[in-house]
């Protein structure tokens, strides 16, 4: 069979059946031609790439997004924030870290249930990384049976970290995991937990 010649502008791709089938269903939903969908997914593709992502991870972090807004998180200005916070940490400081320790136990239960229980560690990294306040970057580590968990965010303060802490540690305990370190300090907070397994990797803005 001859092929057409192809203009300057255009290039011939071979794409398997079953997926062309799908993007026809697709482009017929949205009212669109197949080579106007096809193009408009794959300048999508390239903006992802462009920005040292997969669509993997975009498709990841969008769904964990979205479970943390329907699951009850509010996204709120720092100094909104950090007002509410000055004026009820110092003189209820420990039933404030127990509320924020339950605010986290609970939404560990909700990712549970949400998400099951398969491959939880290995998106641990990503529910970190979308539910911890500003973070720069998120570690998560396995060594052994041991997971080392690193959340790093300069931009909090001593009393937001110490908060945060009490959050994540909640959220930790309510999914099964044992702490066996942690350390906190201004806008770093470690922990070590007994559970499954991940290799090291990093979400960094």
């Amino acid at each position: 069979m001859v092929l057409p010649k192809q203009s300057k502008d255009k290039r011939l791709v071979w794409v398997r059946a079953d997926i062309l089938s799908q993007i026809n269903r697709i482009a017929n939903r949205e009212g669109k031609t197949i080579t106007t969908f096809v193009n408009e997914v794959l300048e999508q593709s390239v903006r992802v790439y462009d920005m040292k992502l997969t669509l993997t991870e975009v498709v990841d972090l969008y769904m964990l997004t979205k479970m943390c807004r329907e699951g009850g998180n509010l996204t709120m200005p720092r100094n909104a924030v950090r007002y509410l916070i000055s004026k009820v940490y110092h003189s209820n400081r420990e039933e404030l870290m127990q509320v924020f320790h339950d605010a986290g136990a609970w939404f560990g239960k909700y990712m549970m249930a949400r998400m099951g229980g398969e491959n939880l560690v290995e998106r641990l990294r990503q529910i970190l990384y979308v539910s911890v306040w500003d973070a720069n970057e998120v570690y998560v580590d396995k060594n052994g049976d041991v997971i080392s968990i690193r959340c790093v965010a300069p931009q909090l303060s001593m009393e937001e970290t110490e908060l945060l802490a009490s959050y994540v540690y909640g959220m930790l305990y309510s999914i099964g995991f044992k702490s066996i370190e942690r350390e906190v300090i201004r806008g770093i907070i470690i922990f070590k937990v007994k559970g499954g397994g991940v290799g090291e990797q990093a979400y960094s803005t």
